[in-house]
């Protein structure tokens, strides 16, 4: 096990705990069970011997208002997740969850666009409806007008064809434009609305899962801006909200490390580059004041305040919590010590390296979509996929198991031999490089091992666009 007890933001994980430890019944409920006195409550270290909570003993175990801390008026807003893993659960927010997300996107907002200072078209592509994406942008995004930012905010929702009107009305009106997408909706834009973008400054934060550098540098590609710096991704969960974002450092680190498997494996630990494909998580800064971050036997828990507050709590994410000064140490081990000027020794940075609860399961090898997006997105791809996937394992009369990969192509596009082929070879490299347990399976039963590739065509069965694609299907 391996723990950061007196990290940044300590004290106020502490402030938050002994807020809540007799004020929400249901946490009140859980210390006791624990044998825990709140009254011992006293230091950091005590902190650390708090039981660690998640969704299902937690959040699923108690009744919405056993949760809160205070009376339900305090509750702003509502939302539902997007039921990545199951059936979607609800969570409220009160006005410091908004302060701290004003706060987070007004920074990589001031950072990327300059919308403080340049009049600038907003696109919200999360939907809207019940889900907490697009109804936390579009709150969030209010505010900062309010604030000063000189924005105008359209929230056509993931209806490509909403996005292109949008934009053939109003685009030429701003500035620049700023679009707020999943990444394969933004990808979809990209291709179906290029002629209302024309000339403009584009730039695009995405959510919702991980880009490879392959993606960004497409995205960039198709934008007629090759070395650019015009994406950016936004890092955080239904559960806890925001907490991390990719700054001008962060972007130029993570690309340098694309291209440099020496520093890619000392700053990600991430097995070494073999061939074309490169892994990578994650890497975002954050604000421990807001959101204070542990790592237990690889896993990220989260303290976060608000009107339901969670204490030392896994949204099963694996990664790491650094300081700045152990980010420099890692890029001189890794022959870069030139990037440690994109860093400051006092910012806190997370490496993401994905779900555990989202995964296939074949001949007892867990399959993660991180594993298959390397290939899925590889550049030598990108004129053909869209970069959605979706994997299944299916067993015949006899219970032996296949692995199938569903990839979808671009539109306009019919599904061809040569590149079902190129994307199977792609997706053995990765799996093999990512997985010790797919190797296995793959050194014992070969052939029989190796995924089967479908591709399928834009908007099929599986890829609609009416929500967060779903990578992986139950068999």
């Amino acid at each position: 096990m391996s723990t950061h007890p007196l990290a940044p933001g300590a004290e106020h994980a502490l402030r938050v705990a002994q807020t809540h430890a007799l004020s929400v019944p249901a946490y009140r409920r859980l210390l006791t069970e624990h044998g825990i006195d709140p009254a011992d409550l006293t230091t950091p270290e005590a902190f650390t011997a708090l039981p660690t909570t998640s969704k299902a003993d937690y959040r699923h175990a108690h009744n919405l208002s056993d949760l809160l801390a205070g009376t339900p008026e305090l509750i702003e807003t509502i939302s539902a997740s997007a039921g990545s893993v199951g059936t979607p659960t609800w969570w409220p927010r009160g006005t410091s969850t908004l302060e701290h997300c004003v706060a987070m996107l007004g920074s990589c907002l001031r950072d990327n666009a300059q919308t403080h200072r340049r009049p600038t078209l907003v696109l919200v592509t999360f939907p809207l409806g019940p889900y907490v994406g697009g109804t936390l942008i579009y709150a969030t995004l209010l505010e900062l007008r309010r604030r000063g930012h000189r924005i105008t905010i359209a929230t056509p929702g993931m209806d490509v064809a909403a996005i292109t009107e949008t934009l053939a009305a109003a685009g030429a009106l701003y500035e620049q434009i700023v679009i707020l997408a999943y990444p394969p909706i933004a990808r979809d834009v990209l291709d179906h609305a290029r002629d209302h973008l024309g000339e403009r400054d584009v730039k695009i934060i995405v959510g919702g899962e991980p880009v490879s550098e392959s993606w960004r540098t497409h995205a960039h590609t198709m934008l007629g801006d090759p070395d650019g710096d015009r994406v950016r991704v936004l890092y955080g969960a239904t559960d806890v909200g925001f907490v991390g974002y990719e700054t001008a450092g962060t972007v130029a680190i993570r690309r340098v490390a694309s291209v440099d498997p020496v520093l890619n494996a000392s700053l990600f630990a991430v097995p070494p580059e073999r061939g074309l494909l490169v892994h990578q998580p994650a890497f975002v800064q954050y604000d421990p004041d807001a959101t204070y971050v542990e790592v237990m036997d690889g896993y990220l828990l989260f303290t976060v305040d608000g009107v339901l507050p969670l204490i030392r709590y896994r949204v099963n994410d694996r990664g790491e919590a650094l300081t700045g000064v152990q980010v420099r140490q890692r890029l001189t081990d890794g022959g870069r010590g030139d990037l440690a000027g994109a860093v400051g020794e006092d910012e806190m940075f997370l490496i993401v390296h994905g779900r555990t609860d989202v995964a296939a399961i074949f001949n007892a090898a867990n399959i993660y979509p991180d594993y298959l997006r390397p290939a899925v997105e590889h550049i030598s791809l990108a004129t053909r996929l869209t970069g959605r996937f979706v994997i299944r394992v299916l067993a015949d009369e006899e219970q032996r198991q296949t692995l199938f990969i569903d990839a979808e192509l671009r539109q306009g596009h019919t599904p061809d031999a040569e590149t079902a082929t190129h994307l199977q070879q792609l997706s053995i490299a990765s799996l093999r490089q990512m997985s010790a347990e797919y190797r296995i399976v793959h050194d014992q039963r070969g052939a029989d091992a190796e995924p089967v590739i479908a591709l399928r065509a834009f908007r099929s069965a599986g890829f609609e666009a009416t929500g967060k694609q779903q990578s992986v299907q139950d068999s």
